[in-house]
This record gives structure tokens, sequence and C-alpha cells, in this order.
């Protein structure tokens, strides 16, 4: 398995995507539709911020955050701060673990 595959594996409750999105801005999105999560990854960028954007957009998930239909609306950009803050804990948490081994 590769790194994006080992990250994927640990949230087998959500169905993921790869799609290909012509944006250097866009790198994913998680959808929750009749309680079934499904989380889309922009595969156009490196991998590195694929892996981010996995840990991103399972915490919306995880967290039930999730924004509305409006891309600046309050609720949106508060989903946006907390997934935000969840998946730069866990990263720098990982970092540590790595670090230790």
């Amino acid at each position: 398995m590769n790194n994006i595959e080992i990250y994927i594996d640990k949230f087998p409750q959500y169905k993921f995507y790869g799609i290909e999105v012509e944006n250097k801005y866009y790198y994913g999105e998680a959808d929750k539709v009749d309680g079934i999560v499904t989380i889309f990854i922009n595969t156009l960028q490196p991998e590195w911020k694929q892996l981010n954007t996995i840990i991103h957009e399972s915490a919306h998930a995880e967290f039930d955050v999730f924004g509305d239909s409006k891309r600046w609306s309050m609720k949106t950009m508060l989903a946006e701060k907390q997934a935000q803050y969840i998946a730069r804990h866990f990263i720098s948490w990982v970092s540590c673990l790595l670090q230790l081994s």
C-alpha cells in the first residue's frame, strides 16, 4: 500500500474517490447525504497535500462539522477552521510519534 492508501484505510466508514480538478486551490471536499459520508480528493495535488486533505476532510466527518452551500457563510468558515485545527494537531501528533521511533 502507498501512503495515500494507508491513510484512507484508517477511515473505512467513509467512501473515498480520487478526482482530477485542474485548479491548484481545490484539494477536496466531504459531503454527507443521508448519513453517508463521501470524501473527494484531488489527485492532481502533490501527495503531501492529498494526505493532509484526507485528514482535513475526515475531520469534517468525524466531528460532524460541515458547512452549508454558501462558501463564505459563518457556518462554513467555522467548519473549515475546526477541520483545519483537527488536521494540524493530528499531523503534529503523527510527526512526534515518527520522531520517537
